[in-house]
């Protein structure tokens, strides 16, 4: 939604008689949700007079200063949004949250209603509008809607947390609302690029599947950040349906901890995946640990402790285990080791 353009097209569209003014009228109420700003009324015709008697008479209900509804009674959420859209004004487009509620891949309406304008742009009347947040960004774009590509970049960039941030882009991807690709696009596009490193993860993981950035993840932030042994990475093993490769095999304490190849699976992929797990027992005789992107990724170190104990269970002596700062949960399972040894 983009008041600017609608206001330029009432403004500058020739108008030749009545009838047309009466189209444009019906034209821009229908894309607006019968919504409609007091510059746009007085250029379809209207005259201040008649604003004033169709609110006192009840016809239309005044929203907000210069920001009508053209009906009576409550008004429907899209109305909302649009009023909000259209008091701010100047360029403003529902993004975030909201977008992605009218883009439908949000898992409810947004608390906040979310608009961005212009870098360039200071609307002064926004501090009036309670439950509203607006946004100024050099990535603003001059369309009715966002992309959903662009929706998910500014949630993903502006959200709290890295859990956060995987379910808008999970969200998004397995609603087949955007593609990796076309997020891929608009984060080369970006001037200001927010979690990069993250999403780049995220994104080459989920688009073809390549291992890489999950393999390094878990080499990199779980094993030698806290000190685990060494896997062998992509150890070939002959089981059930022919020879098999395992992600970080363990041999020596008959462990394997295979990583998700794919960032966010669909729920007929479980049944694959348990498939997989049972191949790999029938290879190796090894138990199991699978983990996926949004865990290594968001929270290697819970990972580093519940692996870190599997490996003490089945032999590791857990001389070189160590926190890889004051809050690592895995100084809590040093000091039980230690315990467990005094």
């Amino acid at each position: 939604m983009n008041s600017k353009n609608l206001e330029a097209f009432v403004l500058y569209m020739p108008r030749q008689d009545a009838l047309s003014r009466k189209a444009e009228r019906t034209l821009v109420l229908s894309s607006q949700e019968q919504m409609i700003s007091a510059a746009q009324a007085l250029a379809l015709g209207e005259t201040y007079d008649k604003l004033r008697w169709n609110v006192k008479t009840g016809r239309w209900q005044r929203v907000y200063p210069g920001v009508y509804a053209t009906f009576s009674g409550e008004l429907p959420r899209r109305a909302r949004l649009w009023a909000v859209v259209l008091r701010v004004g100047d360029y403003a487009v529902l993004s975030h949250e909201t977008a992605a509620e009218i883009q439908d891949f949000a898992s409810q309406p947004s608390g906040k209603i979310h608009v961005t304008v212009p870098l360039r742009v200071t609307p002064t009347r926004w501090s009036e509008l309670h439950g509203v947040v607006v946004h100024r960004t050099a990535n603003w774009r001059a369309e009715p809607q966002p992309p959903v590509s662009e929706t998910v970049l500014d949630l993903v960039t502006s959200v709290r947390t890295l859990d956060d941030a995987y379910g808008w882009l999970s969200r998004a991807i397995t609603q087949k609302k955007a593609s990796p690709g076309m997020i891929a696009d608009a984060l080369a596009a970006r001037k200001k690029k927010v979690r990069r490193a993250w999403l780049e993860d995220a994104l080459t993981d989920v688009s073809d599947g390549v291992n890489f950035p999950l393999e390094r993840r878990w080499t990199r932030d779980v094993e030698r950040a806290h000190g685990l042994p060494t896997a062998s990475r992509q150890a070939r093993r002959g089981g059930g349906d022919g020879f098999r490769y395992l992600d970080n095999y363990y041999e020596e304490y008959n462990l394997c901890a295979e990583l998700d190849g794919m960032a966010f699976h669909l729920p007929e992929d479980l049944a694959r995946d348990r498939r997989r797990d049972n191949e790999t027992k029938i290879a190796t005789s090894a138990e199991t640990f699978r983990y996926g992107f949004r865990e290594v990724a968001n929270r290697p170190c819970d990972q580093a402790e519940q692996f870190a104990r599997a490996l003490i269970k089945h032999g590791w002596q857990a001389g070189a285990l160590r926190a890889c700062n004051p809050l690592c949960p895995v100084a809590s399972l040093i000091a039980t080791v230690h315990d467990a040894k005094a």
